[in-house]
């Protein structure tokens, strides 16, 4: 813990829902950065002894009033606050509502969030810049939906117009599940739903660190397949890949849009992470955009990728306003998220060793499915390994063996055709993860820290 103290400390509150997992991970790194003595609001409050200097508990974290009040609290015990931060996509605008509220100046705006957060108002931003999106519609109604499906044709795509990691982003293929679907989600004016062009192409992602509004950094990660494809087959094993070259023909208009789309959302100091798409017909089009590390472990791949420490560099922005880099692409790196078709329980996970023989020297992270865990409801998997290599092949080659090799069972084994009933009990179930919680994988807990490194003696 780094113990500044007097009136020049600066005390900076780091608010989640739970400080485990990848989210202590990101406090500790706002505790490392000098001056700052280290505050918490949380909804479980626990022993975090070396982390904070005070973590305190709330009902509900992403109330705004309730953070406000929690860190006036706070205020009154440790003296004048710095700032609130967090990593947490569902918490950037309560967060930002409390900074606001506390009349303290350093974190984003609540305008700013939403410009990002809500889907609707970012096609509009992203559409003023110039920058390529898929046609959408604003659904409130059945007869909304309805009418942008005979416009566009099936398939097509819903979302919320809030949250990220596409749980709740459908597929529709067909006039049934559209109506399904609509009566899943009930759109209404009051609560509408985003209705999309179906995109077709390749589907990346697009990282930057912006200080004072301006990318400083950049990346680019490839997802294979797209989300919406993954969350559709559960055979599926999906996988993200960092090229060590992004700085090549097939990119160049993507990073283009990239950069342009990320001055667009005017995000201050901040780590952003953008999704979209190099169409079939070459152009680019982005569908979603946050405002915080990215998910899936891509943070921590661009850590092996640079050689750097990815939640310092996001604590660098957040709260010193600074960038450290510029940082040297030395790898490829690539990650693979291990599930397969069944629910339950995980019962056993095979092929491990064969792969370890393989290409284990390569590995340079993982987290194996734990037996006796609860099957995964989504494309992130009951674990996952991360491989890195100076040749990009060599990782694509190592991620397509372990996805032949590796195979999850479960408690529950099912058929990999679909039935009537799957699409509305999946859908249910992802919808159910959306509001303010979304999903936690099971490895990003460090309770599961020791479930399983593969690395080759």
């Amino acid at each position: 813990m780094n113990l500044a103290q007097g009136e020049n400390a600066r005390r900076v509150v780091f608010v989640a829902s739970r400080a485990t997992g990848e989210s202590l991970r990101c406090a500790e790194a706002v505790g490392k950065l000098d001056g700052v003595r280290l505050l918490c609001i949380c909804e479980r409050a626990g022993n975090r002894a070396g982390v904070f200097d005070e973590l305190v508990s709330v009902a509900d974290a992403h109330d705004a009033a309730q953070l406000t009040t929690a860190a006036r609290a706070l205020a009154e015990k440790h003296g004048p606050l710095h700032q609130l931060v967090t990593p947490q996509e569902t918490l950037l605008l309560p967060v930002a509502q409390a900074n606001e509220a506390l009349g303290l100046q350093r974190g984003m705006s609540a305008e700013t969030v939403r410009r990002a957060l809500d889907k609707s108002s970012l096609k509009r931003t992203l559409e003023r810049a110039g920058i390529g999106t898929a046609r959408d519609r604003l659904i409130t109604s059945v007869a909304d939906a309805r009418r942008f499906a005979a416009e566009v044709g099936f398939p097509l795509v819903l979302k919320p117009l809030g949250g990220s990691g596409g749980l709740a982003t459908w597929c529709i293929r067909s006039a049934e599940r559209l109506e399904l679907a609509l009566r899943l989600m009930r759109p209404s004016a009051e609560s509408p739903v985003l209705a999309e062009d179906y995109l077709r192409g390749e589907e990346l992602c697009f990282d930057t660190i912006t200080i004072a509004n301006e990318p400083r950094f950049y990346s680019v990660c490839c997802y294979k397949p797209s989300i919406l494809e993954a969350l559709e087959d559960p055979a599926i094993q999906w996988t993200c890949v960092m090229p060590r070259d992004i700085n090549k023909e097939r990119f160049r208009d993507f990073i283009k849009q990239g950069m342009a789309a990320t001055r667009a959302l005017r995000a201050g100091s901040a780590m952003t992470h953008m999704e979209g798409f190099l169409l079939e017909d070459g152009n680019v089009s982005f569908t979603d955009a946050t405002l915080r590390p990215a998910g899936a472990r891509i943070g921590p791949m661009l850590g092996f990728a640079y050689d750097m420490d990815p939640r310092l560099a996001w604590a660098r922005a957040a709260v010193d306003r600074c960038f450290d880099g510029p940082w040297e692409r030395k790898y490829a790196v690539g990650t693979i998220f291990l599930r397969g078709i069944g629910g339950g329980l995980v019962e056993h996970v095979g092929g491990i060793e064969e792969a370890k023989r393989r290409v284990g020297r390569l590995v340079v992270e993982a987290r194996l499915p734990r037996a006796g865990a609860p099957a995964s409801a989504t494309y992130t998997g009951d674990g996952f390994i991360t491989l890195r290599h100076e040749e990009t092949r060599a990782v694509e080659d190592a991620l397509q063996l372990i996805a032949e090799t590796v195979r999850v069972t479960y408690t529950r084994p099912e058929s990999s055709a679909p039935s009537d009933e799957t699409p509305g009990e999946q859908w249910s179930e992802r919808l159910g993860y959306f509001d303010k919680q979304l999903f936690r994988p099971a490895w990003d807990d460090e309770s599961n820290a020791d479930c399983g490194m593969m690395n080759a003696e």
